[in-house]
């Protein structure tokens, strides 16, 4: 009986050893900003457009070096939108 208890404590001690020593949960290794959408001229000359999740466009240089960032689909401003009051609203409805 005290084998199998040592064999139980000492399965324990193993345990939390690796977790102290950084064992984690298991997580995908899938980059931050994946690539939604590619985009070619059309014409066969090689240019090509490729757009992130997070809005960020990468195109192929006049090289043919591939991965220069032009820019951003969502660097727009903000719309502005002043919330109506409901007694504005009861005024413009007369």
């Amino acid at each position: 009986m005290a084998r199998k208890f040592f064999y139980v404590c000492g399965g324990i001690f193993l345990l939390a050893l690796t977790y102290h020593f950084g064992a984690q949960s298991a997580v995908a290794q899938a980059p931050g900003n994946p690539v939604v959408g590619v985009s070619s001229d059309g014409i066969g000359s090689g240019s090509w457009l490729a757009v992130t999740t997070g809005g960020d466009g990468y195109a192929t240089g006049n090289n043919g070096h591939a991965g220069i960032r032009v820019g951003n689909v969502f660097a727009c401003a903000p719309t502005n939108a002043k919330p109506g009051t409901w007694g504005s609203v009861k005024s413009r409805s007369d």
